[in-house]
């Protein structure tokens, strides 16, 4: 294969090796007296020198000068093709002040008419390290040190084969680097400082190390990057071995280049190099050429007539490729930055809203406390302590959103959500039936921000605790100005018309729940809310005088099998029909009660009303059976009424367990999702589920209280009508009376309870 090489002499590397290839004792020989110099290639200033930001061989320190990825590529060239060399290096810059670099030399020959070959590759591997803290006075960022390890590849025509291990260390420092004075650039290094060995012929033995050699180095750029100076001298062999054969070592080798920059894209450059040779050139680069950033290329040119008598190798050239691809130092951190403080904190608020939106509140808790924890200087920061707080909430853990909330009350002192904090510690308070705390709130709010964008919110829950209070005309007073789009106005109108009815005034009742039923739900929350006032009409028009049975019938028919108020509902169709004295229709209704929702309160009431049924049929076995149902089961119902106490006093006995879960929650929201955090999470979660079940069940038993407690002022009535009625009948069996049932006036005294 036709390799070239890179040594200080090459043609004595041809000479030697043809030796040491021939006998063994020519070989011992040229080990003393050849001229042969295996670290040239760390030498060779063809491809890369001192400034250049690939040249990690020369000193592995320049590599911190490298700011983007930098690849160079060269090939050195005899006229002939018979000698050359190649060469690859790239540079990989980290954060600002880390570099890691790589290359390769590829150096052989071939002997003419033989199959003997020579073969002498490098591989490199460099780091360098900018001090950016280590000299505070005026050296920051200026000073680097680099360190290379680098494996030699030797195969002298098959007499030397072997692999050497080494290691050089560079330092470099920049003093200046200003539009007034250039920028100058000053490096020492030492090659070999651990230094590879070369094995010898079995039949020798033994082994003796590459040179080691002392680098020193200079650059500089300046006249508006017009000109450049480029120079280094070095000691070669700078520790020599006497037992590897005669010579003091110490050999200087000195080089230099200037080169002139025609135009910012041209530049013309001489140099002598540390092989002795006289080089003219040339260096062309572009900028922002498709793939590249940033393409140089070089040529430069020599002859061997120019430094001896003897012309050798006669025209030798070099080729150079330089290319910078990807972001640069800056731009990759600042995009870590715009990650860090942009990207990363909105990507983890979004995670964290969509956990809330799918209405997984705990997991919701611990993402918003991510993000207030590790961004606190997120723009949103104060928009996820507020929905952190919202998914303690909604988790009916008040005492963590309480405290979630004044925290941040304390730490956004100029957020436009302070309002939304305040609301929100007095919605809490309103949920627990601290009425004093939440008034305070509401004071505070109305007096801060009048004008905010809660005011309304907070009005509505005002006018509500003063519903609670039975101050009808402060309720009244505070939800009327509600208005339709406001999230709460279907809520506020239905609190309205039960403000007018308790006040009697039904024509103002029936006017707000009016209001709801030509309102168009947008949740399953509101459309049950219109199905709630469809029955509150229902029962406003069976109350009239006189009765306007047909629309309290309409308004009944109108509510969904799916609704809480079904079974009310279908109460008032039969109550309805009853009036009517139509007993087929009212007992269908009535026994939907008895096998739709065999769990409600009503049921009593229906078996009330299908023994009025079977009384105005005169099937009075039947009657006497649905009155003595009617007994029994608001006997049984009543039972309630004890089991509603004994589950609030179990909830009490839980309030101190759910109160340790409530802080351990929190506690774990403002801490970074470490893995030990994590698996403080995990174990939290069954104690979590087990109390949260406990407690949605028991808020779901108080939802049914309403229903429990209006039964119980109901059931009295309902006995005592089915006994009275029942006895009635047992009268009319025992005399074989004809009466058809209860008198008209009778049955308009019936009412809805």
């Amino acid at each position: 294969m036709n390799k070239g090489e890179a040594a200080l002499n090459y043609r004595s590397i041809f000479i030697t090796t043809l030796a040491l290839a021939a006998a063994t004792a020519t070989f011992s020989a040229g080990i003393g007296t050849s001229p042969y110099k295996p670290h040239a290639y760390q030498q060779n200033d063809w491809f890369s020198e001192f400034g250049d930001n690939t040249a990690m061989y020369v000193n592995p320190a320049s590599i911190a000068e490298n700011d983007q990825i930098e690849v160079a590529v060269g090939l050195f060239q005899t006229i002939s093709g018979k000698a050359g060399q190649e060469f690859i290096s790239a540079v990989h810059p980290f954060d600002y002040n880390h570099s890691l670099g790589v290359s390769v030399f590829e150096n052989g020959s071939a002997i003419d008419g033989s199959q003997a070959v020579y073969l002498e590759n490098a591989y490199s591997l460099g780091y360098a390290y900018r001090m950016p803290f280590f000299f505070p006075n005026g050296l920051a960022n200026k000073l680097a040190v680099g360190v290379n390890v680098t494996v030699i590849q030797f195969n002298a025509f098959g007499a030397v084969k072997s692999f050497g291990y080494g290691s050089d260390l560079g330092l470099s420092y920049n003093p200046f680097s200003t539009s007034r004075w250039g920028h100058l650039q000053l490096g020492v290094a030492v090659q070999n400082v651990l230094q590879p060995k070369v094995k010898l012929p079995d039949d020798i033995g033994g082994s003796y190390n590459i040179p080691r050699n002392l680098n020193t180095s200079f650059f500089w750029r300046g006249f508006n990057n017009s000109l450049e100076f480029a120079g280094s001298l070095s000691v070669i062999d700078l520790t020599h071995d006497p037992a590897e054969g005669p010579g003091s070592g110490k050999e200087l080798v000195p080089s230099i280049r200037t080169t002139y920059y025609l135009s910012p894209l041209l530049g013309i450059k001489a140099k002598f190099t540390k092989l002795g040779y006289p080089v003219i050139g040339a260096t062309v680069n572009v900028k922002r050429v498709n793939l590249f950033r940033y393409l140089q290329l070089d040529l430069d040119m020599s002859h061997d007539k120019l430094s001896t008598e003897d012309e050798g190798r006669g025209f030798v050239w070099n080729f150079k490729a330089i290319t910078r691809v990807g972001p640069t130092r800056e731009e990759r951190i600042g995009e870590a930055r715009y990650r860090r403080l942009k990207i990363e904190p909105e990507d983890a608020y979004r995670e964290a809203m969509r956990l809330y939106l799918a209405r997984k509140f705990l997991l919701a808790s611990y993402a918003f406390g991510k993000v207030i924890t590790k961004y606190p200087s997120f723009h949103l920061v104060d928009q996820a302590a507020f929905y952190k707080g919202k998914s303690f909430e909604n988790l009916r853990m008040h005492q963590a959103a309480r405290d979630v909330y004044n925290d941040a009350l304390k730490r956004y002192t100029d957020s436009d959500q302070r309002p939304k904090y305040m609301f929100q510690l007095m919605n809490i308070d309103y949920k627990e039936g601290k009425f004093d705390e939440a008034t305070k709130r509401y004071q505070q709010i109305v007096n801060l921000y009048p004008e905010s964008d809660v005011k309304s919110d907070a009005d509505y829950v005002m006018g509500q605790m003063r519903f609670i209070q039975k101050d009808y005309h402060g309720a009244i007073s505070l939800l009327s100005p509600i208005l339709p789009g406001n999230a709460n106005y279907i809520y506020a109108r239905y609190t309205l018309g039960m403000c007018y009815v308790n006040l009697k005034k039904y024509k103002e009742a029936e006017s707000s729940f009016q209001d709801i039923m030509e309102s168009k739900p947008s949740n399953s929350s509101e459309q049950e809310m219109k199905e709630v006032t469809a029955v509150k009409l229902g029962h406003i028009n069976f109350g009239k005088e006189p009765p306007q049975l047909v629309k309290a019938a309409e308004f009944y028919g109108s509510v969904s099998p799916s609704s809480s108020k079904y079974d009310e509902a279908l109460l008032g169709l039969a109550w309805s029909f009853i009036k009517v004295q139509r007993p087929k229709e009212a007992a269908g209704y009535a026994n939907d009660i008895v096998n739709k929702t065999p769990n409600s309160m009503l049921v009593p009431e229906a078996h009330l009303l299908l023994g009025y049924c079977a009384f105005f049929d005169k099937d009075y076995e039947k009657s006497i059976k649905e009155f003595d149902n009617a007994i029994d089961q608001a006997e049984k119902k009543a039972v309630a009424a004890t089991e509603i106490q004994k589950r609030k006093e179990e909830n009490m006995a839980n309030s101190s367990e759910f109160a340790a879960v409530q802080k351990e929650a929190l506690l774990l929201s403002n801490q970074l999702p470490t893995p030990r955090v994590m698996d403080k999470r995990q174990e939290l979660n069954p104690r979590f589920e087990e109390i949260h079940k406990k407690i949605e069940a028991y808020l779901e038993f108080l939802r049914e209280t309403e229903q429990v407690e209006k039964f119980l002022a109901n059931k009295d009535r309902i006995i005592k009508d089915a006994k009275f009625t029942q006895a009635t009948v047992r009268n009319i069996m025992a005399n074989k009376g004809e009466k058809s049932g209860p008198s008209k006036q009778e049955m308009e005294n019936l009412e809805v309870k």
